[in-house]
Order: structure tokens, then C-alpha cells, then sequence
């Protein structure tokens, strides 16, 4: 990703776990024409998918719903019909999200909605 920003913010929020699901609803349209590449690092049982497929940001939302976490793993996006990612999402150890995005304005949504976001100086 060129021009990248990268931001970090907590994942726990007043006692709740913020979760992959709850994250990309919260950015609503700028994310929701997107296809993801899930890389699952932390073994979750009941999401069996192959490495290279790509999906909707809404079956990504459904498949996170019923409140799994994404522990340790990453979610990568692009526009629907683009080959190249632009918005990445790293869950570090069920602590924290990793931002790394092209987009300015995915990088200024997250910083409106998660205001304790501070740049990250390596990814």
C-alpha cells in the first residue's frame, strides 16, 4: 500500500471487546462495497475458510455476528473489482486493532469513532 498511514487503537472499550464485526460496521459505506482476505493466525473453529478467498465485507460481518473474536489475525480489504488492498485491520493478541490504510478517510473515521488511535511508526 502506498502513502500508508498506520494507527493502533485499544480493543477493549468500558469492559467489551471490539470486535472484527462491530468494527467494520462502524465504518458503514466507506467500507461496504469491499471484498476481505481473511489471515487467521489465532485457530477459530468454527470459520473454515481457504487463505486466498476473498469476501463481501457483509459475509465477513455475518461470520463474526454471533461475537467470535478475531484474536491474533488480519483482515484485508480492497474495492469490490480492484486487485489492489488498501485498508488492513491486524487484531494483536485480543488487545489492540492495527490500522494500515491508503485512504484518508478511513484513517480519519477511526481516528473520530476511536479517539485514543496514535500512529504507528512500523507495521
Amino acid at each position: 500500500m502506498a502513502e500508508t498511514r498506520m494507527l493502533t487503537f485499544a480493543m477493549w472499550r468500558d469492559g467489551h471487546c471490539l470486535g472484527l464485526e462491530e468494527l467494520l460496521r462502524s465504518l458503514g459505506p466507506l467500507i461496504e462495497t469491499y471484498e476481505w482476505r481473511l489471515t487467521i493466525d489465532w485457530l477459530i473453529p468454527e470459520i473454515e475458510i481457504p487463505q486466498d478467498m476473498w469476501l463481501s465485507t457483509a459475509q465477513v460481518v455475518q461470520l463474526f455476528e454471533s461475537h467470535l473474536q478475531l484474536v491474533d489475525g488480519e483482515a484485508e480489504g480492497r474495492k469490490a473489482g480492484s486487485s489492489i488492498p488498501n485498508v488492513c485491520f491486524r487484531a494483536f493478541d485480543s488487545g489492540s486493532w492495527d490500522v494500515q490504510t491508503a485512504r484518508p478517510d478511513v484513517a480519519g473515521r477511526i481516528g473520530e469513532l476511536y479517539p485514543d488511535a496514535v500512529e504507528l511508526e512500523k507495521w
